[in-house]
């Protein structure tokens, strides 16, 4: 299973310009044809939705934001991942390197379910221990 990172999502729907559409784009095409299955965490969408909020033309970036998910199955955060979120927030305060909370929460999300976080932003995922980042 491949766990798409918002800037993922926004590179795909040609967000980040025309290059890294094109890079999204074609790491897009090489996981369907690999059979990955695609996910994306709540915390995902929810990132999405403050972009909604923040544009102008609301309504038309609602159903970009819609037509993108529909594809994707959407992991929840549950009582494991909350553990898991403990356990990598405590580790990079010990190894003093932490961050912001909404990339600990991806990550742990990922984790539980055995995916790998396809991102842009490797940087805000080093040192979480055991999370698989793939880049394009």
């Amino acid at each position: 299973m491949a766990c798409l990172d918002t800037s993922f999502l926004l590179d795909a729907g040609g967000r980040g310009g025309r290059q890294l559409k094109a890079r999204a784009r074609d790491k897009l095409v090489s996981l369907v044809e690999g059979g990955e299955v695609l996910t994306t965490t709540r915390f995902n969408v929810a990132e999405l939705w403050v972009g909604v909020e923040r544009t102008r033309d609301r309504p038309r970036e609602r159903v970009a934001v819609e037509t993108m998910l529909a594809p994707l199955t959407v992991l929840d955060f549950d009582e494991s991942s909350a553990r898991v979120f403990g356990r990598i927030t405590a580790h990079l305060y010990a190894h003093g390197s932490p961050r912001g909370d909404m990339d600990i929460l991806i990550a742990s999300v990922v984790l539980v379910h055995g995916d790998r976080l396809v991102t842009r932003n490797a940087r805000h995922f080093a040192g979480i221990p055991e999370l698989v980042v793939e880049t394009y």
